[in-house]
């Protein structure tokens, strides 16, 4: 008569534990396969824990620059402790010695950020800035300028005037990939500046810009842009090697047969009125205040900014990092990073404790 096996059951029959199955040694995990893991659980799960397991991961967590050679600090969901994250980045920055090629933060740059990450790399090539109202276009250009590899630039949601596009592609002729995303209005709020040329021609300035110096573009978003069919024609002279290009809630384009025409030799093309399923951000303002820029808010709270903003994904729970190591009365402004936002703040501080898990 044949013998039911129930997989996984205990039984008399067993001895207990055979359940003792042989512990694996995570101390003995290979150092590729645990750069991979930590790669995919991200740096702030690292810090929180992970790099500090065993000596072996906190060998590896720590003097493996490979590892920190992408640093992606969006979707963290932790705004309200911006100077502990920020000191948390650059100790990242400083463990890349100097192999930084990706740099992606969201809700934390500021000017020092940024001059601390051009201090200590020079072989960027890629660069995304979500939420960062608190860089000045001069901070963003002295940092580009530094960056003589970079090929892609994003910039969602900030506070730069339309001149940006042009000072970029001054110091970055190469780029290859552009993103400059606004927030936008639904229904398209009338423009009450239509008939005057000269405000025209400020709706483009960004992408006679952009024309007018990113001659190696390959890919370009500008969700929200408020450009019109005179900047589109800019664009898609200048940039003659051009594949993809995204107008997604663009309004003031008029995609007549010649617009249609010439966006038909792209290889990808998303027009003002295509679905934002994909998109990663809903930023819609009330049609009243769409015609409002940035800039005209300067420094403000992004509180203050008139439309609502949602980020479809979420940061891990960190409740339990001790954020009481971070002391914010050495700071000299609301925005800056920790002892005056010069410096590495407290990565010193975060390093010995890090040490000390």
């Amino acid at each position: 008569m044949a013998t039911l096996q129930i997989p996984n059951a205990i039984t008399e029959d067993q001895p207990q534990m055979e359940q003792e199955k042989e512990q694996r040694n995570w101390a003995e995990l290979n150092g590729d396969i645990l750069m991979e893991i930590f790669r995919m659980i991200g740096i702030l799960d690292v810090f929180k824990g992970a790099g500090s397991v065993c000596r072996a991961w906190r060998r590896v967590a720590k003097d493996e620059p490979d590892l920190w050679r992408r640093i992606d600090m969006t979707n963290h969901n932790y705004a309200f402790e911006s100077d502990v994250l920020r000191d948390l980045t650059k100790l990242a920055i400083d463990r890349s010695k100097g192999r930084l090629e990706e740099f992606w933060i969201e809700d934390l740059g500021n000017d020092d950020l940024l001059q601390y990450l051009s201090d200590r790399t020079t072989v960027l090539k890629s660069l995304k800035l979500i939420l960062c109202f608190q860089i000045r276009e001069e901070g963003l250009i002295n940092t580009v300028k530094k960056q003589p590899l970079l090929e892609e630039l994003q910039i969602t949601f900030g506070s730069f005037s339309g001149k940006l596009p042009e000072l970029v592609g001054k110091e970055i002729p190469n780029l290859k990939r552009f993103k400059l995303n606004r927030a936008w209005s639904f229904p398209p709020s009338p423009n009450p500046y239509d008939d005057d040329e000269e405000m025209v021609n400020i709706e483009d300035e960004e992408a006679f810009g952009i024309g007018k110096t990113m001659h190696e573009l390959r890919d370009l978003q500008l969700i929200g842009n408020r450009l019109t069919n005179e900047g589109l024609k800019a664009i898609l002279q200048g940039c003659p090697h051009l594949e993809t290009l995204d107008l997604r809630r663009c309004y003031n384009i008029d995609m007549d047969s010649d617009m249609r025409a010439r966006c038909g030799r792209l290889d990808t093309f998303r027009s003002p009125d295509d679905s934002l399923d994909d998109y990663e951000f809903k930023a819609e303002t009330s049609p009243d205040r769409s015609d409002m820029d940035y800039d005209e808010y300067g420094d403000d709270d992004f509180g203050n900014v008139p439309f609502n903003y949602v980020d479809d994904d979420f940061g891990a729970n960190f409740d339990d990092f001790p954020w009481d190591i971070y002391d914010p009365t050495d700071s000299d402004d609301d925005w800056g990073g920790g002892n005056g936002g010069g410096g590495g703040g407290n990565t010193a501080a975060l390093e010995e404790y890090l040490g000390s898990l």
